[in-house]
């Protein structure tokens, strides 16, 4: 996730620090990012299967009344059955770019530490 450096969360912290340091404030605001990620895809589906219940019961109230309840139960069944994988597959898309954007940071952190031993090594 690029930030300007004014505005990167740790860049008053990292300044003066280890690499070792610094590289810990990365990997945490990245973890602190990808909480926020993964909460708010489970808050939206949340929302999401709560607005489909509820249109579910108000439907299912009203077919009391119509004699239509079986096809009411039908739809919803079929319904929750088109749309849960499609849930799921969205909350793997977000762990797999998580996972993929954790893998490119970690790969980013050791090139830069067998940078910093080659030089020393040179020296």
């Amino acid at each position: 996730m690029p930030y300007f450096p004014s505005l990167h969360p740790s860049a008053i912290f990292t300044s003066n620090l280890a690499p070792i340091v610094r590289t810990g404030f990365l990997i945490q605001d990245e973890i602190f990012a990808a909480s926020a990620s993964v909460t708010t895809d489970l808050t939206a589906s949340a929302a999401r299967r709560g607005l489909r219940c509820s249109e579910f019961l108000a439907r299912l109230a009203c077919s009391i009344d119509n004699g239509d309840t079986v096809a009411v139960l039908s739809d919803f069944v079929e319904s929750e059955l088109e749309e849960y994988p499609v849930e799921v597959a969205r909350f793997f898309e977000t762990g797999s770019r998580l996972l993929s954007h954790s893998a490119e940071l970690y790969r980013d952190v050791a090139a830069g530490q067998v940078r910093e031993a080659e030089a020393k090594t040179v020296v």
